[in-house]
């Protein structure tokens, strides 16, 4: 109960030095199942808990299978439509100071399953090699064609950053950040991993701090270590249980690749860039290329 009242949405007063805010424990909350045709996925999320004046809606996991049937995205987030995405679910966590200082961060989380718009019966994404084209092929289809300076042809954001093999499930699996290159707005984190070898699961995170400044300004004023914290913990709950036909698929993947290991290392890709209408061979960026017709 103290927490409740130190920790509080009413901001009467500035807080004086590094804030280190408080948001939802991860520790008292339940697990939640999702289940796919090909397995189930257990993750550990605080219940939805924006900032208590904010009316943003949840999309409520559903408890029977999610069959991951894809539709498009917008042709102003993915011009090359090359990806069609699954919503599955989402919250939103705030984050607060001590003695009625106010709002201070957020969390966001999203889950979604991606395939390829055109269907590609060479590319299996269990395969370790497989799932890396994907990875990379999705982030320059959904992000590597955004510009902050159209003269210079500077991209406004950066990925691979981090690059992170997760050898605690039982498939092809990754953590990764998308990075502004020139603003400081919000920091983003993905996982990705492949629950059947046409489908990937995709979690988004992103976080910010409220205040101005460069990044490194905002982190001297509030501590980002506590929304990290959360983003880590959700991660770490994750366990991917596969069905025996996804098993017996695994277990002939690991007679070539027996620990299904990806690369541990991926620099940045060179962008801005788009993608051939397979969604996965990375080409040298055109405006031209999937700009919309004008009538």
């Amino acid at each position: 109960m103290l927490n409740l009242i130190k920790y509080s949405s009413v901001r009467l007063r500035e807080h004086n030095g590094t804030c280190v805010p408080r948001g939802p424990a991860i520790g008292k909350s339940r697990p939640v199942i999702i289940r796919f045709p090909q397995g189930s996925l257990e993750i550990h999320l605080p219940k939805h808990a924006p900032m208590r004046n904010e009316s943003i809606e949840e999309l409520k996991i559903v408890k029977d299978v999610e069959p991951l049937i894809g539709c498009a995205h917008s042709n102003v987030s993915m011009p090359s439509q090359t990806w069609e995405q699954a919503p599955i679910g989402n919250r939103k966590w705030a984050f607060y100071g001590p003695w009625f200082s106010g709002l201070m961060g957020n969390v966001n989380f999203y889950i979604e399953g991606l395939n390829l718009t055109k269907p590609n019966e060479k590319l299996n994404f269990l395969y370790p090699s497989g799932f890396e084209c994907g990875v990379l092929g999705y982030l320059t289809a959904a992000w590597g064609h955004e510009l902050y300076d159209e003269a210079r042809s500077k991209a406004y954001y950066q990925s691979p950053i981090n690059w992170t093999p997760l050898s605690f499930l039982p498939v092809p699996a990754v953590q990764l950040d998308v990075q502004e290159t020139v603003t400081s707005g919000s920091r983003y984190r993905k996982v990705f991993f492949p629950v059947s070898s046409d489908k990937l699961i995709h979690i988004h995170f992103s976080y910010r701090q409220t205040c101005a400044g460069s990044q490194a300004e905002k982190d001297r004023k509030i501590s980002p270590k506590p929304m990290q914290d959360l983003i880590n913990n959700i991660i770490r709950s994750i366990r991917l249980t596969p069905y025996p036909e996804l098993n017996a698929e695994l277990e002939e993947i690991r007679k070539a690749s027996p620990d299904l290991a990806i690369s541990p290392e991926c620099a940045p890709l060179e962008w801005p860039a788009d993608v051939d209408k397979d969604g996965i061979t990375i080409l040298e960026y055109d405006k031209r290329r999937y700009a919309t017709p004008n009538y």
